[in-house]
């Protein structure tokens, strides 16, 4: 009868070694001396795939629904969110526009396109088919 024990524990010995048993303590992550996977860190901006329609390319705000509406009835209005003009160049275009753009607050356009899409902001990765037909030279 000892023996048949023996052969038992012997057998079940070899069986767990072979199945990846341990005695180790199981650590955070991980088993035996396997250290844990570091997650991937997350993208900074969106990739240009998760952009569905130009709008969602501009931020929400009372000013988008102007941007959309007004500039998009002369030019690509994707093309506003590219380039990253500066704060000055933002104005030059502001006044370049005032006799353009009729029956719009023209100020609160400006002030949200130099708030959002301003030098000092990254540019968005715009999927190239919301750059479809160029863009004016601003």
């Amino acid at each position: 009868m000892r023996w048949l024990a023996f052969v038992f524990l012997l057998v079940f010995g070899v069986v767990i070694a072979a199945c990846g048993g341990t005695s180790e303590p199981v650590r955070e992550g991980g088993s035996g001396d396997t250290p844990a996977a570091e997650p991937a860190p997350a993208p900074a901006t969106p990739p240009a795939a998760e952009y569905r329609t130009v709008a969602d390319v501009f931020p929400e705000a009372p000013e988008k629904a102007l941007v959309m509406n007004s500039c998009a009835s002369c030019h690509n209005v994707a093309c506003s969110a590219i380039g990253q003009r500066s704060a000055e160049r933002w104005d030059a275009l502001r006044d370049s526009h005032k006799d353009r753009v009729l029956g719009a607050d023209v100020e609160a356009i400006f002030t949200y396109l130099k708030t959002h899409f301003g030098a000092s902001k990254p540019e968005p990765k715009m999927p190239p088919a919301f750059l479809e037909g160029g863009c004016t030279p601003f």
